[in-house]
């Protein structure tokens, strides 16, 4: 059996897995070695043998009691591989003769996700490190948030004064954009805890019009808005629309069912 995670909750209780993460978990640590360092290496999740992500963090965790060097180093390189991959693209066009230009923002928020993130890895290798459980429980999510604070350092190392808009450069959301929606994610799991919560957001999320009301379907099924991952299915590819379209729809989504679940405690 996986073991179970460690970190507490603000209500005393213990963070939990998703249900299909914990149900894939207790078939992959009876596979041997080589079959596991076969499937980490699949990148397609339509194929039935490619591992989620928070089943790879998992797997990557436990080998440090296997005493192999090299079986962690073939899940590591693959894990590596899934953060690049939700990582913002470096290259941000062409020059007038053709050159890549690559925006040194993105490179130093790149380096800054991964190197925070190994430090929380090589911390766990050391002794239990507690932050890295919401990783198995929300994967993206979790790297999002290393990702956004990585954005905002960097913007305030450059003394750059970003307004409430998209970046111009990259075409995302600028930092205090992206925070206000993470701050108030009506799908948070700490809100999802509560059934009476859930109950009064479906009856919002039914609300919605059909365009707000698929990407919100879509995020809680887990589907990232975009990614840089080959094969990965997202919300961009599924409704078959920019990335900004998407989150100016969450975004309003967002607002209207806070809106509607304020309502209903008046």
């Amino acid at each position: 059996m996986p073991t179970a995670l460690r970190k507490m909750r603000p209500d005393g209780t213990l963070y939990q897995r998703r249900p299909e993460i914990e149900a894939a978990l207790v078939s992959l640590v009876l596979l041997p070695r080589s079959e596991t360092a076969d499937r980490c290496k699949i990148v397609d999740p339509g194929n039935a043998d490619h591992l989620p992500s928070e089943c790879l963090l998992h797997l990557v965790r436990s080998s440090g009691s296997d005493n192999s060097d090299a079986h962690f180093t073939t899940l590591f390189r693959a894990l590596r591989q899934r953060v690049l991959a939700r990582l913002p693209r470096t290259d941000v066009g062409r020059g007038v003769e053709g050159e890549i230009l690559d925006s040194q923002t993105n490179i130093r928020i790149g380096e800054a996700v991964m190197d925070r993130f190994q430090e929380l890895l090589m911390l766990d290798r050391r002794g239990y490190e507690d932050r890295l459980d919401y990783f198995e429980i929300n994967f993206d999510d979790a790297v999002a948030s290393l990702r956004l604070t990585a954005r905002k350092k960097a913007w305030k190392e450059e003394n750059r004064s970003a307004p409430m808009t998209y970046d111009d450069e990259t075409s995302e959301l600028n930092a205090e954009i992206e925070e206000a929606a993470a701050a108030q994610n009506v799908l948070s799991e700490s809100k999802l805890d509560d059934p009476g919560y859930r109950l009064r957001l479906d009856a919002a999320i039914d609300a919605l019009p059909e365009h707000q009301r698929r990407v919100v379907e879509l995020l809680r099924q887990g589907f990232p808005i975009d990614s840089q991952e080959p094969g990965v299915q997202t919300i961009v590819g599924i409704l078959r629309c920019a990335e900004k379209t998407v989150r100016n729809r969450r975004n309003k989504a967002y607002e209207a069912i806070r809106k509607a679940l304020e309502e209903e405690e008046l």
